[in-house]
């Protein structure tokens, strides 16, 4: 039986099911059409849209279904959409902006007298001194509610950095600032972030020295989950202890979460500051919804003081250049898949990746041609043995808690192979089983075996449900060492850096997780690495045994997948999939509106 059969019955048992509930409370409503909207809503919500087309006239119950503009909602999921358009509308409405003579003060020592600065060979160069920056650093510091959108390199966290210094100046306590993101990854890539971009200052002060001491958490620890109680500490009832806070990754938000966290706001608290960051261009969210897009959209409808777009990348490296372009393609309206490849170095062939003689990597973007049913299983072999198990070498002293450190923020993140699909031989799962058994038969020292999982020092893993009492969550990655024990003697521990510590943990104690050499560009979105492999598998024509949904293949998740690169992307790909991703977008029916 196909799996999406299986899953068609598994909707439809469910949709039975809740029309027998329902059924109780609309009894007005033949059992064929609860039916109907019930399976609607449910498949709906997969593909993570919040309603379904619906022009009938009939009347249906409030207590179980909305209506509104033609759509058909669940009346849970309306009722959070609603609260979560209130609260921006609220938002909105209470700020209506402030050019007071202090802010003017403040702004003119974060732009002139001791501003964040690089230098380039000879010149200096002011951030946030100019431009789109320099408006986005004026706007958020004279409305309490602002949304910061652009690409990587466009300068969000500097523009964040230079407004948490204003804050400070303001008054604002350190200890009054919450930074969250929807990772633990992101948060730690945000916390990063901010601590690199303070390192710019022209002269060195307590008070912006103090900002790396603000901690970042995931959405969850911000607003405390009790797994045992299955609720939230923080909400409508008993709002969040901030004045400021700054949420990163919107792009990863889905409404529920978005729902949440709006309860939670202190709305009551005099001068509170809401701050978001995002990428619109960047996939939906995993979950329904799509709260980025859809309130970036409603606040260019209204023209919106409140909204800033950074379009600018600042990045001068020579190979972030084809990288970059390559996402500008990507979002751009009615590229052709001729035009994507006249602006790309190359295309690729095996050789050419792995030329074992180069004793540097290739830099930028380019497309790899292969032969899928001659060379894939040569190319994952030549990816163990030129990008993986060069690593190995170089794994870090568990005993040096900064080596420990710089290997899971940054070494750990050098390479990643990135996949559209999760099953199938194209997908992670086969991938991280292939290139284990590859490494395994050069790997030498111990080996544990645990149900059906085989572990080895040096392995990456990568959580894959939360577990909240043990403090890592879905997207967490960490890395399998030998540690020494008590006794003398030594054991293989997966060890995380989480909230700016290590930890490690016993790995039968461990929730679900798997092999990270390769996972799928939904698993890398609040990540960057140095160099990426992005798997497009063969066109469909090519397949035999395996069905590709034309769903995944979008401008989002191509562009996601470009943008995890800092230094050097490799697009495995044919044509068609590739020109149907340059097509075609995301589009989810939410019905998500601002008045």
């Amino acid at each position: 039986m196909k799996e999406e059969s299986l899953e068609t019955i598994l909707d439809q048992e469910y949709a039975g099911f809740l029309t027998q509930e329902f059924s109780t409370y609309a009894k007005e409503i033949p059992y064929e059409t609860l039916f109907s909207w019930n399976l609607s809503l449910i498949q709906a919500s997969k593909t993570g849209n919040l309603a379904v087309p619906f022009a009938e006239k009939t009347t249906i119950s409030d207590l179980l279904f909305k209506k509104r503009d033609n759509l058909l909602y669940f009346s849970k999921i309306f009722n959070q959409l609603t609260a979560v358009e209130k609260g921006f509308e609220n938002l909105l409405k209470v700020d209506t902006g402030t050019k007071s003579e202090k802010v003017q003060e403040v702004l003119k020592e974060l732009i002139f007298s001791n501003p964040l600065s690089i230098k380039r060979g000879n010149k200096e160069y002011i951030l946030c001194g100019e431009g789109e920056q320099k408006e986005a650093l004026e706007k958020a510091l004279q409305y309490q509610f602002f949304v910061l959108t652009g690409g990587p390199g466009t300068g969000k966290t500097t523009v964040v950095a230079n407004v948490i210094r204003g804050l400070l100046r303001l008054g604002y306590d350190l200890k009054q600032i919450g930074l969250a993101a929807p990772t633990g990854r992101a948060a730690q890539r945000l916390k990063e972030s901010l601590e690199n971009t303070i390192s710019n200052l022209r002269t060195k002060n307590e008070l912006d020295d103090s900002i790396s001491e603000i901690p970042t958490s995931t959405l969850h620890r911000l607003l405390e989950y009790n797994p045992r109680k299955r609720n939230y500490k923080y909400g409508k009832n008993f709002p969040l202890p901030y004045r400021v806070i700054i949420l990163d990754e919107v792009s990863m938000v889905d409404l529920h979460m978005m729902f949440r966290l709006m309860e939670a706001l202190p709305f009551g608290v005099e001068n509170f500051r809401f701050i978001l960051l995002g990428d619109p261009n960047q996939l939906p969210s995993v979950e329904a919804g799509a709260v980025l897009s859809d309130l970036v959209k409603s606040l260019k409808k209204l023209n919106s003081e409140n909204l800033i777009e950074l379009k600018t990348s600042h990045r001068q490296e020579e190979e972030f250049s084809s990288i970059s372009k390559a996402a500008e393609l990507c979002v751009k309206e009615n590229v052709s898949l001729s035009e994507f490849q006249e602006n790309l170095p190359k295309t690729l062939g095996l050789d050419t990746i792995f030329p074992g003689s180069r004793k540097e990597d290739l830099k930028g973007f380019y497309q790899i041609r292969l032969d899928y049913k001659k060379e894939w299983k040569e190319f994952l072999k030549r990816t163990a043995e030129d990008k993986i198990l060069p690593i190995f070498s170089k794994l870090p002293n568990p005993n040096s808690p900064g080596e420990l450190k710089e290997y899971l923020n940054k070494d750990l993140n050098r390479f990643k192979i990135l996949t559209i699909l999760r099953n199938g031989i194209f997908g992670s799962e086969y991938i991280n089983k292939e290139l284990t058994e590859l490494i395994l038969h050069h790997k030498k020292g111990n080996l544990v075996q645990i149900g059906t999982k085989t572990y080895f020092s040096g392995l990456p893993i990568l959580i894959t449900k939360n577990d909240r009492v043990r403090g890592v969550y879905n997207g967490d990655t960490g890395l399998v060492l030998e540690v020494q024990t008590p006794n003398g003697g030594s054991e293989l521990r997966a060890l995380f850096f989480i909230e700016g510590e290590i930890r490690d943990f016993a790995l039968d104690t461990l929730p679900p997780h798997e092999p990270a050499f390769a996972i799928t560009v939904h698993k890398s979105q609040g990540s960057e690495y140095d160099s990426i492999f992005i798997i497009y598998p063969p066109d469909p024509s090519d397949l035999n045994t395996e069905e590709v949904s034309l769903e995944l293949f979008k401008k989002e998740i191509l562009y996601t997948a470009i943008t995890r690169a800092k230094r050097s992307a490799f697009l495995v790909s044919e044509e068609k999939l590739l020109e149907y991703s340059l097509r075609n977008r995301f589009e989810r029916l939410t019905g998500f509106k601002l008045v």
